[in-house]
């Protein structure tokens, strides 16, 4: 149920999501980024698209891959703060820690670069540009000397309260693993105090869209830690999410114990997630890569499905960012097809939206 206040300001988010959706890359522009003969002329083409502002720095002829990449999660990083200042109360709160991953993958980037020793200039070259949205002294800790350094310097914070706890572990082993999946469990146990603190419509399209991507996530780290670290069951119980929307302790369990790709998840999404008819006969690994794809593609479904009714709620927000997510994912996958001389029938046949 809405409240009356949230009425106007839903219908204030509805024509500012579908205002941007207006701005989304058509067909006509898709065929054309797909023959690009390079990346230089990749960048021409969608220079004249929404993407302008974040390209607009970059140098047109011979562009880094790995800058053009991360200008484009800048600009969904900037989508996802886009519709904030118009919605309510626990929607406005969930998009806001949404858009904060960034910051996770962020902080993420630099632990690794320290650890590794590269130099300040480096890392802040490998991070998304978040701007002034982000309070995070990023500067300050590219330049910082060691790991144990940077978590004292987030002290205070969210995330030197989730990194705090693993500094002992890395200190004896060197390993930013216990780190870096701390600060992940931490950050998607607060998105779903998040949905759980919504009511009524809210709550609904929150746990379709965010409560689904949380559980795909559990769900993954826990095949991945048996098939390709070979965790024991009290590991990959004690690096998952106890508790999720439908995937909780019972269903770790279950794929600690040897449970397989298919069956766990018509066991957990049933026919809500389509597609699992492509993972009859598939190993375990193989099945793991498709899982990622089939996700994708039920976010973009549910976004389209969601624009086509009533838009008084957080579903025409959550269902806009998919539909950008989904365009910044394929536009990576043409620029990395191009880089690597596929063909454009091959390369299309990677977009999720294709």
């Amino acid at each position: 149920m809405l409240g009356v206040l949230d009425v106007p300001r839903y219908a204030a988010v509805n024509a500012r999501v579908r205002g941007r959706i207006g701005r989304l890359l058509p067909p006509a522009r898709w065929r054309i980024l797909l023959n690009a003969s390079d990346s230089g002329e990749f960048l021409q083409y969608l220079s004249g698209t929404a993407y302008r502002p974040v390209l607009a720095a970059m140098v047109m002829e011979r562009p880094d891959l790995g800058e053009i990449e991360r200008r484009l999660w800048q600009h969904l990083a900037q989508a996802y703060r886009a519709p904030l200042p118009f919605m309510p109360g626990g929607s406005k709160d969930l998009l806001a820690w949404l858009w904060r991953r960034f910051e996770v993958n962020n902080l993420k980037t630099i632990l690794r670069g320290v650890k590794g020793g590269a130099p300040p200039a480096q890392i802040r070259r490998t991070l998304v540009p978040l701007g002034s949205d982000s309070e995070l002294p990023w500067k300050t800790l590219t330049d910082l000397a060691s790991v144990p350094v940077v978590v004292e310097r987030l002290e205070g914070s969210f995330y030197g309260s989730a990194l705090e706890p693993g500094l002992e572990r890395y200190r004896r082993e060197e390993l930013l693993f216990p780190l870096e999946i701390r600060l992940d469990l931490a950050y998607f146990r607060q998105l779903l105090r998040f949905v759980e603190a919504l009511r009524g419509r809210d709550r609904k399209e929150a746990q379709r869209f965010t409560g689904v991507m949380v559980d795909s996530q559990n769900v993954s780290w826990a095949f991945r830690y048996r098939i390709y670290d070979d965790f024991s069951p009290e590991e990959i119980l004690n690096y998952t999410l106890r508790k999720g929307v439908r995937a909780d302790a019972s269903v770790i369990r279950q794929i600690a114990a040897g449970a397989s790709v298919l069956p766990t998840l018509q066991n957990v999404w049933g026919e809500s997630l389509p597609g699992l008819r492509r993972l009859v006969g598939l190993p375990d690994k193989q099945a793991l890569l498709e899982m990622e794809r089939i996700f994708d593609r039920y976010f973009y479904n549910e976004a389209t499905e969601t624009l086509k009714g009533y838009s008084l709620h957080l579903g025409i927000v959550l269902a806009y960012v998919a539909l950008q997510e989904t365009e910044v994912k394929d536009l990576v996958s043409v620029l990395e097809g191009i880089a690597a001389n596929w063909s454009p029938d091959r390369i299309h046949a990677y977009r999720i939206a294709g």
